[in-house]
């Protein structure tokens, strides 16, 4: 599959995909989306569903040029990862830093790393394991964390379920230890053309992150949004550990502010375009495919 890539003003975009399939682990986590429903918005196919209503998702990060420095949003799972609760999101042995290489960027190149919240298939690559433990994958990175998501995670939530909780251990505290960490604002700006805004309800601290160039603009959404399902029910929240009512209002609050005003929402699990437009239908929403520039 050719990775897709964006401009945004003098802003670049590339995606890099790390598991093409995550539909069936998408679809499980969302107890809403069924087949059934699914199958009634019809929208959906056949980028983002396939006929028979089951969803299609990936796992990706994106990778953005921007005043010159390179910066990666979420860096999904990793490799060599022991993952209980999703199993097939462990142990994985995937080529995502070759894919990275092949867009001429090296490990070393990497000014930031911005993590929308600390889920581990957003934190993975922080990390790799190298003479026996768990070092930083880019070492020369700046690794942005918002407080209020890492306090929480540091202090190891009852509740939440072991494979994110290992991920803090496995892809956050070396981040930590080797003093590469930057715990900032929910708001915090990080260049001129890139700021994070809050967008809590998945995590406490969920953030995502805007871009805003030459008159273009852009979102990414984290996992605000794992499916365009949700921009038709923004209601549909997910099953484990989502605070369900403020997701919902976050959900809505994006919706209502980029809907009809040419604003790309791209996120880590959609597939198709990975991106699009908001636009209004009826009384709700739908995402309208984005073309690549």
């Amino acid at each position: 599959m050719k990775s897709l890539q964006w401009r945004i003003g003098d802003v670049e975009i590339f995606q890099i995909v790390e598991i093409e399939n995550a539909g069936e682990l998408i679809q499980s986590t969302i107890p809403e989306a069924t087949p059934e429903n699914i199958k009634k918005i019809d929208w959906l196919q056949p980028d983002f569903t396939d006929a028979d209503g089951h969803l299609k998702a990936r796992v990706q990060s994106f990778l953005i040029k921007s005043d010159e420095r390179w910066i990666l949003v979420d860096t999904c799972n990793g490799n060599g990862k022991k993952r209980t609760d999703m199993p097939e999101w462990g142990n994985l042995q995937t080529n995502f830093l070759e894919k990275m290489h092949e867009l001429g960027v090296r490990e070393t190149d990497i000014d930031r790393v911005i993590c929308t919240h600390l889920h581990c298939d957003h934190v993975g690559w922080n990390t790799i394991w190298r003479n026996g433990e768990w070092v930083p994958t880019f070492p020369n990175a700046e690794y942005i964390f918002a407080r209020k998501e890492y306090d929480y995670w540091a202090n190891k939530p009852a509740g939440e379920i072991a494979d994110d909780l290992a991920a803090f251990d496995d892809s956050v505290a070396p981040i930590i230890r080797d003093d590469l960490a930057k715990l900032v604002k929910e708001d915090f700006r990080i260049d001129e053309n890139i700021r994070l805004i809050p967008t809590p309800g998945h995590t406490p601290g969920h953030v995502s992150v805007r871009i805003e160039s030459g008159g273009e603009k852009t979102i990414i959404c984290g996992d605000l949004f794992h499916h365009p399902c949700q921009i038709a029910f923004p209601e549909w929240s997910a099953e484990e550990g989502e605070a369900k009512q403020q997701a919902i209002a976050s959900r809505l609050k994006l919706l209502n502010e980029i809907a009809d005003k040419n604003i790309l929402l791209m996120a880590p699990h959609f597939t198709g375009p990975a991106a699009g437009f908001v636009k209004r239908s009826g009384e709700g929403y739908k995402l309208i495919m984005g073309e690549e520039k």
